[in-house]
């Protein structure tokens, strides 16, 4: 097959230029080398609208605005942004025939380097266009294309009294999210994000469309895609189920640095006994900035009633811990995602890594002093970076309610549960700063990973939509799984189109 292919390719590069492409483009295609110069050129002769070049506001604006890390700007040979499913497939089809690599982007929020971009000898696919909001009449799931962001499906679902459920910052996209398995404010009440997922609307490497159900023909698909990434297919389109919260209590409630041991009792204290009330959520996060010297505490909280609760956060308010400044308040998600959004400015460097503990109160400090000591050790020589940690509570009934709605990959134990998933974020702004940093980000983490291990309360299973580079997520799921993921995978991609050709995000054929 591979050599029929490579047949297709050398016919298709004779007729695609300059014949196939409009003339406008044609300069550009011909100054294109290799596979991606036959794959560029019929793109742009089919979807002369949709296809862009190097020096358009279009290509800027795909290849940079719409990334979170500008670690991912990059430049591609052209990018295609389909319409639809059909045009998603097309465009599969023709990279596959002629071996050109592409890269999938949904909202850009991963900063892994060459996860959700290409450089100059690939496509970037980019679901920009797949927009598509649709409630049901029974108002029950709603559908949501690929191309959305959490902002999107929350404003849209508010006039409703609705959401669902899905991430905690509005600039994160629908697609990454969920296909990693997604950690929501409702977790506790729905387990993951992917949880909830009804159906996917998804193209397969052959250029098939397919629907996918917890029921139908293509069941073991459904359940990959709940937490397994990109290895099997092109998500288009997701229809998730919708939950009744027109407003919620929410907000992020700031504390002075020397009342951290207070702070880190309450982190702790939510982790081990929050599933008390799963309307309850919280994102403790310790921020510092080396260069300055300067540490502060913060927790986002929520809860899923217009009625507050008077327990579920009380180590957290007056009098055990008094906020020096909290923006709690009963309001929408809708309008609580946006605001965050500011504290998510795009255009600066980013990094991600993550560790799992099953909660501890002396691992919690651990973690905590040992970040702080770090990074205070290593990098106050770059001027302006931040680093952070974020306490995730992984609740008991936030793993069981996945395992009620018929399972997932990541196959998380409920027995050694709570757990605290804790995602490291580095953001800087000067390139020549990666190395340091990257080098940092390693290091802290293997020996963090090393203390857990040594005091017994390592978690085991890595949330892939924290990880970094280079960390051995799907090695983290059951081993049956991950046997079972591989099978489906070779089912649906036995050329392994989305494996070789398709660049980026954890592969299970390398766990």
């Amino acid at each position: 097959m591979i050599r029929l292919s490579s047949f297709f390719a050398q016919l298709l590069a004779v007729v695609a230029v300059p014949v196939a492409v409009a003339a406008e483009d044609r300069a550009v295609v011909s100054s294109l080398h290799g596979p991606e110069k036959t794959a560029c050129g019929l793109l742009s002769f089919r979807y002369p609208g949709q296809t862009f070049f190097a020096g358009s506001d279009s290509y800027a604006y795909e290849t940079q605005t719409q990334y979170w890390s500008a670690r991912a700007y990059d430049t591609p040979a052209c990018v295609f942004v389909p319409q639809d499913a059909q045009q998603v497939a097309s465009a599969v089809t023709t990279l596959t025939l002629s071996l050109t690599r592409f890269a999938v982007r949904g909202g850009g929020h991963m900063p892994v380097v060459g996860y959700n971009s290409i450089g100059s000898s690939g496509v970037l696919l980019s679901t920009s266009n797949l927009t598509v909001l649709a409630l049901s009449g029974d108002k029950n799931t709603v559908s949501v294309g690929a191309g959305l962001r959490w902002r999107d499906v929350y404003s849209y679902l508010s006039g409703s009294g609705l959401a669902a459920v899905g991430g905690r910052i509005g600039g994160v996209g629908v697609s990454g999210l969920l296909l990693g398995g997604g950690i929501s404010f409702y977790s506790n009440q729905y387990g993951f994000a992917a949880d909830n997922v009804v159906r996917y609307q998804a193209v397969l490497s052959s250029g098939a469309i397919v629907e996918a159900t917890a029921t139908n023909a293509y069941s073991d698909l459904f359940w990959a895609l709940k937490g397994g990434g990109n290895s099997f297919a092109i998500v288009t389109r997701f229809d998730l189920k919708t939950v009744r919260s027109p407003r919620v209590w929410v907000g992020i409630s700031q504390y002075a640095q020397p009342d951290s041991t207070k702070y880190l009792d309450a982190v702790y204290n939510f982790g081990k006994y929050g599933s008390a009330d799963g309307k309850a959520a919280i994102i403790p996060t310790i921020l510092t900035y080396p260069s300055y010297n300067i540490t502060a505490y913060a927790a986002a909280r929520f809860y899923d009633s217009e009625t507050n609760s008077a327990t579920a956060f009380e180590n957290f308010t007056s009098p055990v811990l008094a906020p020096v400044d909290d923006s709690y308040a009963l309001q929408s998600l809708a309008g609580y995602v946006s605001a965050v959004d500011a504290l998510q400015p795009t255009g600066l460097r980013q990094e991600f890594r993550v560790l799992s503990l099953i909660v501890d109160r002396d691992a919690v400090k651990y973690v905590h002093d040992a970040f702080l000591a770090a990074t205070a050790s290593k990098l106050t020589g770059i001027a302006g970076l931040s680093a952070s940690i974020t306490f995730q509570p992984i609740t008991k009934d936030f793993i069981q309610q996945g395992i009620a709605q018929g399972g997932n990959p990541q196959g998380v134990d409920p027995s050694k549960a709570p757990y605290f998933w804790i995602v490291e974020n580095l953001t800087w702004q000067e390139a020549e700063d990666d190395e340091a940093v990257m080098l940092f980000a390693n290091a802290v983490t293997t020996d963090m990973e090393a203390g857990l291990e040594a005091r017994g309360v390592a978690g085991g299973y890595l949330y892939l939509n924290d990880a970094g580079k280079g960390q051995k997520v799907f090695q983290s799921y059951p081993a049956a799984s991950l046997a079972r993921l591989k099978a489906i995978r070779t089912k649906y991609d036995p050329l392994r189109i989305y494996t070789n050709l398709l660049v980026g995000g954890w592969k299970v054929i390398d766990a």
